[in-house]
This record gives structure tokens, C-alpha cells and sequence, in this order.
């Protein structure tokens, strides 16, 4: 760049300086060349009439006083009568010369008084001047004085002022140069300095700042690229902050959202997406390709088509079971030409969840109300019909309308219990709590129990751990119904419970040696009326309801449960405190 600013500026400045020293060489020459030439002319002119009066053109041969007259004026002497016959020469014999009547300088000299040419001379090999005078006494023209001096000095004169314009030229050309190197030098910086600050800019460094020194007009480009480069800045501080904005919305939105363009392409997304979806990549992605439904599909469409919002309810299997309620709406940018769809995924699952766990819960009461109170129904109508005469069937039929009254008193009894709990009726005061003490209760309430089915009933505590921080009462319930779930569900071998450590966190547990459960039911148990083997728990008096119990108080404890089978070897139940 920097030899072709300077080969530019340089050779625009030389042929500027060329071509004005042609032309001031031209002019200056012919003027002093002209000068002289007029100044030789007047200087032989006076020259001529001072010699006038000593020439006699009515002798016969004048040669020697025109030989003795240039040696006084260094100039050739001719002397030419009217009729043009030469009598006298200071360099030739006049009597062999010619006839100089039309000679140039001749002609002129008797037409206007003096007569003046430059002619080259083969035998000098140089220009002469020839200057001619009439010479006219007593009215009447008597003949003609020419001097003749060669141009050699005029020549050498304008040759040396030649030379001397050419050498100024020179100077001039050298000057430029320098100053050429030195602009170019100086324009380089400033253009290097403007390129590489708007390489920057391109590059998005738009935190700098152009300054530059003595730059002149590039002082305006330098202020203009400033101002450019913090307009920008502000530009992209307002896009990055609109940008983090809208990042922290999408974050903070739990709902998945989709951006989809007119292509079917996805082009922004939230983060929760991938809590939706999976691990894909959504943006850059066909929507087909990260909601993998034909239902969502067919709104898309059905969209496009109608120009209006949609909303339908789907269910995905991966990564995980859900079901969702989207809503897609049209984009319009400009128009009404579609530009896109916004979509809306709204994660419905434990809503159904809790619609499927309200139906069971339904039909559970009424299932199991009504086995007790058809039974009460139908013995009191037999007792109504005449059992009651009948003293021996009579007190067995009471006996079982009074076992199933109570079977309803401790359904009841265990609803209101989770009900109360729900609604922080039942609240739990944690309190230093002495687990020997609650472990001996427990022994003394189930010891009977145990040894009734020949089953071990044991306690193993960690001797470290004395007390815990609990509710003393809602600790033993929960304790009691564990205890007592193992028992029911154990038929040989035994049931262990205690306290003990692992991994730096305190923990409560159960084990038992009974049948298990199957591992497809491990995460529904502590649901309301989920029963393993429902005909075993009824049979042994269960109302499938004491786990939910539990894991409602361990939840206001704010601890968390954990439960471990083997089918047909055993259970462990951790309370991890």
C-alpha cells in the first residue's frame, strides 16, 4: 500500500513539475534568448551609425579599414554600396564576394532603415546575427554597413540558463520526493491506524477508540468512525441486554417454548425444552425432530391453514411419561404473511396424575365402604327377619356387624388423620426425642403380636445416636405402622427395626424377612388405598392406608423415605432424617 500511495503521489507530482518546467524552460529561454538577440540588434545598430560617418562607399576597396574596424568592435564589417556590390569585408575579399542586394538583412535595411537576420553559417558551423543599416547623406542613399556577430555566446548564455533550470527542476523533483516519502509516510499511518481500527470494529472490538495526530481532513473520518463505533457499542449493549433479558424469561419459564419459522425450523427455544424433550439440540432443528408426535404435527398444520391459535393435549413417552397442553400460535412480521409459530408446551402430568389419583380415591372409599356396610345391611336384615331369635347365630351376626362398623371406624379414622395432615391441622413440634424409649413402646405393643405368628421382633440401634429431633407422637405413629405393616406381611423368619448412621446422615428403618414387593409397585406404595395383594391386606385387616400415613408425617418432618424389596426375601423401609 504504501508503494503505491507513493508511486501515485510521486509520479502526479513529477509530471505536474515536468510539464511546468517544460513550459517555463521554453518560455524563459526564447524570452532572454529574444532579450540578447534585441540588445545585440540596438548595440551593432549605434555601433553601425558611429562607423557611418567614416565610411566613404566611393572608394574602391574598403577591406582594410573594415579589417581594422573589427578589431576595435569584435564584429564582422561589411560595407555594400546601393546597387549591392560589396567593397569593403572584414573576413573575405570583397572583391570576391557576391552580390548582397538580396540579402535578407539588405532588403529589410532599405525598406525600413535597418535590417536584421539570423542566418547559420556552413563555415563556422553556427549562427550569425546580421545587422544592416542604410546609410543615407544628403538625401540620397549611398549604401549599406552590415556587422555580423556570431550567436555562440547567446547560445552558451541560454544553455547555462538551461542547464541551471534543469538543475532547479531537479532540486525541485528531489524536494518532492521527500516530500512525496514523507506524506505517504504520514498518510500510511492514518490510513493504517483507520484500517486497522475498522478491522476491529469488524471484528466486534467496539470498545475502542480512533484518535488521530495532525490528521487533517482524516480528523473528520476518525471522528465519524468514533461516533459509528459508540453508537454501536450502545446498539449492542441495548441488543445484549434485550438478548440476557430474554435468555432469563426463557430460563425462568417453566413451560417448554418453541420459535418455529414459516420452514418448520426452530430458531429460539427456552431451556426447559430439554427437561421436556430430551437432549436435543432444538435450535437449528426440523420441530419434527424435537417433538416426535404426530398430534403436534397435525396442529402445525392445521394452524397454518386457519391463520388462528390452536391447542391441543398429547402424551410422550420419552425421555420420560408425561402428558402436555399445547398452544400454537401464528406469527405475522409484516402482514398477514405467516412468519412462524410460537409454541407453548404446559406440563399437565401431575394434574392427570392427580385427576386418576381422585378417581381412585373415589372409587377406593367405595370399594372399600362397601364391603363393610353390605355386610352390617345384610345381618341386621336377618336379624330383622328373625335371627334375632335365634340367641346363638344371633350374637355372632352382632359380633360381625361390630367388626365391620369398626373396620369403617378405622377407614374414617385414617382419612381424617391425612386430611388433617394436609391441612396442617395436625402439625408437627420437633423436640429432642429419647429413640430407646420409643423403641421399648414399640417392642411392648408388638411383642404379643410377633410371638402370636412365631415371628422375632428386635431392636438395633446405633449406641452413639440417643436422641433425635422429632415429634414424639407422629414418630411413634410412624413407627407403629411400620412395625406393624411388616408383621402383617411377614410369615416366617422375623422383624428388626432401630437407628443407625450411614454416610454421615441419621436414618430409621424396618426390615423385615417377609414376601417383598414385586419392584413395579415400589414407587406406588404410600399411595392412598394401594394394596400389593389387595385380598391379603383386607384379609388381614388393612385398610391401605397406614403407608400414606407415614409418608405424609415423614414429609412434615421434612424427611424423606426409601424402600427397598426383594420379592420373596424381604422389605427395608429407611427414614432418612
Amino acid at each position: 500500500m504504501k508503494n503505491r500511495i507513493f508511486r501515485r503521489i510521486f509520479i502526479a507530482y513529477a509530471l505536474i513539475i515536468l510539464v511546468a518546467a517544460l513550459f517555463t524552460e521554453v518560455y524563459i529561454t526564447s524570452a532572454v534568448r529574444e532579450n540578447h538577440i534585441a540588445n545585440l540588434v540596438k548595440s551593432l545598430a549605434d555601433e553601425i551609425d558611429l562607423l557611418a560617418g567614416d565610411v566613404s562607399f566611393d572608394r574602391g576597396n574598403l577591406d582594410g579599414f573594415s579589417v581594422e574596424t573589427k578589431s576595435k568592435i569584435h564584429a564582422r564589417v561589411t560595407i555594400i554600396q546601393g546597387s549591392g556590390r560589396v567593397i569593403g569585408d572584414s573576413d573575405h575579399a570583397s572583391a570576391t564576394m557576391d552580390n548582397h542586394a538580396a540579402r535578407t538583412e539588405i532588403q529589410q535595411a532599405a525598406a525600413s532603415g535597418t535590417g536584421m537576420t539570423i542566418r547559420y553559417s556552413d563555415t563556422m558551423k553556427y549562427n550569425f546575427l546580421y545587422v544592416a543599416r542604410e546609410v543615407v547623406r544628403g538625401g540620397e542613399d549611398r549604401g549599406f554597413i552590415r556587422l555580423a556577430v556570431p550567436l555562440r555566446d547567446v547560445d552558451r548564455l541560454v544553455n547555462l540558463l538551461r542547464v541551471k533550470i534543469i538543475l532547479v527542476v531537479l532540486i525541485v523533483l528531489f524536494i518532492t520526493w521527500g516530500v512525496s516519502v514523507w506524506q505517504t509516510d504520514h498518510l500510511r499511518r492514518l490510513l493504517r491506524q483507520i484500517t486497522d481500527f475498522s478491522r476491529s470494529l469488524s471484528r466486534g472490538e467496539i470498545d475502542k477508540r480512533l484518535f488521530l495526530n495532525k490528521a487533517g481532513e482524516f480528523s473528520e473520518i476518525a471522528d465519524n468512525l468514533t461516533s459509528m463505533s459508540v453508537s454501536l457499542q450502545e446498539m449492542m449493549s441495548q441488543t445484549r441486554e434485550e438478548r440476557n433479558r430474554l435468555n432469563v424469561i426463557l430460563k425462568s419459564v417453566p413451560d417448554a417454548l418453541l420459535i418455529i419459522d414459516s420452514k418448520g425450523t426452530v430458531i429460539l427455544s427456552s431451556s426447559s425444552v430439554r427437561d421436556f424433550f430430551g437432549e436435543v439440540p432444538a435450535a437449528g432443528m426440523h420441530f419434527a425432530d424435537v417433538v416426535r408426535n404426530h398430534e403436534f404435527s397435525d396442529l402445525i398444520e392445521d394452524v397454518r391453514k386457519k391463520l388462528v391459535p390452536g391447542m391441543t393435549e398429547l402424551s410422550m413417552e420419552t425421555p420420560s411419561e408425561k402428558h402436555l397442553a399445547v398452544r400454537v400460535s401464528p406469527l405475522f412480521y409484516g402482514g398477514r404473511e405467516l412468519s412462524g409459530f410460537v409454541a407453548v408446551f404446559h406440563d399437565i402430568t401431575e394434574i392427570r396424575k392427580l385427576e386418576q389419583v381422585r378417581k381412585d380415591f373415589v372409587a377406593n372409599v367405595s370399594h372399600e365402604l362397601k364391603t363393610p356396610i353390605t355386610a352390617i345391611k345384610g345381618f341386621a336384615d336377618t336379624l330383622l327377619d328373625g335371627a334375632i331369635e335365634d340367641r346363638e347365630n344371633a350374637v355372632r351376626f352382632v359380633q360381625t356387624i361390630k367388626s365391620n362398623s369398626e373396620r369403617i371406624n378405622a377407614l374414617v379414622d385414617d382419612l381424617m388423620i391425612i386430611s388433617k395432615i394436609e391441612l396442617g391441622v395436625i402439625r408437627v413440634e420437633k423436640a429432642a426425642v429419647d429413640v430407646d424409649g420409643v423403641f421399648e413402646n414399640i417392642l411392648e405393643l408388638f411383642r404379643a403380636k410377633a410371638a402370636s405368628k412365631d415371628l422375632s421382633l428386635k431392636v438395633q440401634a446405633d449406641n452413639e445416636i440417643k436422641q433425635i429431633p422429632a415429634d414424639r407422637n407422629r414418630l411413634i405413629q410412624i413407627m407403629t405402622n411400620l412395625v406393624d405393616n411388616a408383621i402383617k406381611f411377614t410369615d416366617r423368619g422375623g422383624v428388626t427395626f432401630g437407628i443407625g448412621r450411614e454416610g454421615g446422615r441419621t436414618f430409621l428403618f424396618v426390615e423385615d424377612t417377609g414376601i417383598g414387593v414385586p419392584p413395579r409397585h415400589i414407587s406406588r406404595l404410600g399411595e392412598r388405598f394401594y394394596r400389593v395383594d389387595p385380598a391379603r391386606s383386607r384379609k388381614l385387616g388393612g385398610t391401605g392406608l397406614g403407608l400414606a400415613i407415614v409418608k405424609h408425617l415423614v414429609k412434615a418432618h421434612g424427611w424423606s423415605m426409601q424402600i427397598e424389596s426383594t420379592q420373596g426375601q424381604g422389605t427395608r423401609v429407611k427414614v432418612l432424617l
